[in-house]
């Protein structure tokens, strides 16, 4: 379906339905179409009024457009002829409207960009391997912003309004995650940030060239991954852990069966014998299905890897449970430090299970814990290994694998500990 690259069309096509529109005003009392670029923003926003659902299952791909098109020409049958369009264009016309991303397109098909952020309509930021960097993109005003923001939402099967005035969605077709947040929550106006995933994951060679590993810690990580041990990443949002989560699923066994169990998709593991599963939200229909089900069922499905992907909530009781059930499990988490992260999962895992104790969670994680990766910005910083010892004293203490420990009076250094976490063959 094409897309709207030109930032003059898109503003064009905003700027003469849409301003009255979100007002609270009636349009067609304003509004005396003649152009295209009249008609159809008044179209799309009376079709995302009257049926947005069908825009939303249209996006992704579970109808076809006929039923979209025949909505489309039985709205504007009547100023068709007035705006002298064919049948066939007027269609074409709002499709391209409906399903882009307008000033923001180019930047969603560069691969050197992982997150575009914009704050206020004319304020927009990207990262390029973990540095931020101002772009001069912007929109013609902060109201035409606002309702490409709500489209977003909408096409992609989120719901945004004064009541639910956050939503998180995903974008599968071109891997996009997409926050975005309206008033009243946000004061100044609408927001939205894009987690942009790369259509190839990078291998741990590619994450070396670009400065994110050194040799050392790539063998180490290599290693790791090769040896069925259960891995955390952690770091601040945008670090890099998402990133690394993927290569170091590329570098595992390719016979290792692995069920991939996310809240939103962010992995798109290239590598055989993945099961890909998602959570299902109240607001999609249907019966619910929870991460807690997924992980559940994954028990009698004959696999040898959890992957949870993000831990931002729930999530944490899922992956303990994941990793004490013998099997190895991979997530990444936000914190402060490698160190830092066992807390900081203990403390989301205890609020999603408050009946649990908390000594019992404790050792359910570390029995199950192996290593601690932490990232910052876009670069790994540490890594720790939890020994037997530590698992039995329910301690999270590690020992530091990564950057080697010169004291060699503790005998901490690089090889023996890594020794005793990766045992060679």
């Amino acid at each position: 379906m094409p897309l709207i690259t030109s930032h003059t069309q898109l503003a064009e096509q905003y700027a003469y339905y849409f301003a009255p529109a979100l007002t609270g005003e009636t349009a067609q009392k304003q509004l005396n179409p003649l152009t295209t670029r009249d008609l159809v923003p008044l179209i799309c926003n009376q079709i995302l009024s009257s049926n947005p659902r069908l825009v939303a299952d249209v996006a992704a791909g579970h109808s076809d457009n006929s039923a979209l098109e025949h909505l489309i020409m039985q709205t504007a049958e009547k100023e068709r002829e007035r705006a002298g369009l064919s049948s066939k264009e007027l269609v074409k016309d709002v499709l391209d409207f409906l399903f882009g991303y307008g000033p923001l397109q180019p930047l969603i098909e560069d691969e050197s960009v992982s997150d575009i952020d914009g704050t206020r309509y004319y304020e927009f930021t990207v990262k390029r391997n973990g540095v931020r960097e101002a772009i001069p993109t912007r929109f013609a005003d902060a109201k035409i912003y606002d309702t490409f923001c709500r489209l977003v939402v909408i096409r992609n099967g989120g719901v945004i309004n004064e009541n639910d005035s956050h939503c998180r969605v995903t974008d599968e077709q071109r891997r996009l995650r997409i926050n975005v947040t309206v008033p009243p929550r946000s004061l100044n106006g609408p927001t939205i940030s894009i987690r942009r995933h790369r259509r190839k994951s990078w291998r741990f060679e590619d994450l070396e060239r670009v400065g994110m590993l050194t040799a050392e810690n790539r063998q180490l990580l290599t290693d790791l991954a090769t040896s069925g041990k259960t891995v955390l990443f952690c770091g601040k949002g945008a670090a890099g852990k998402t990133t690394l989560l993927r290569a170091f699923i590329e570098a595992m066994p390719i016979m290792e069966r692995v069920l991939v169990a996310e809240s939103d998709s962010e992995l798109y593991p290239e590598k055989p014998y993945c099961l890909l599963q998602r959570i299902k939200k109240p607001h999609e229909g249907g019966r619910i299905l929870s991460l807690r089900d997924l992980v559940a069922d994954g028990l009698t499905m004959s696999l040898d890897t959890y992957c949870i992907g993000e831990i931002v909530g729930p999530e944490a009781a899922e992956f303990i449970r994941a990793a004490y059930s013998g099997h190895r499990c991979l997530g990444t988490i936000h914190a402060e430090s490698a160190g830092d992260a066992v807390d900081r999962i203990l403390s989301l895992a205890r609020a999603a299970s408050p009946q649990e104790s908390e000594e019992l969670m404790r050792r359910m994680l570390l029995r199950g814990l192996d290593c601690l990766v932490y990232l910052q910005d876009f670069k790994v910083r540490e890594i720790i290994a939890l020994t037997d010892t530590e698992k039995e004293d329910s301690s999270n203490a590690g020992i530091t694998l990564w950057p080697p420990i010169a004291d060699s009076s503790t005998d901490t250094g690089f090889d023996y500990p890594f020794e005793q976490v990766v045992p060679s063959a």
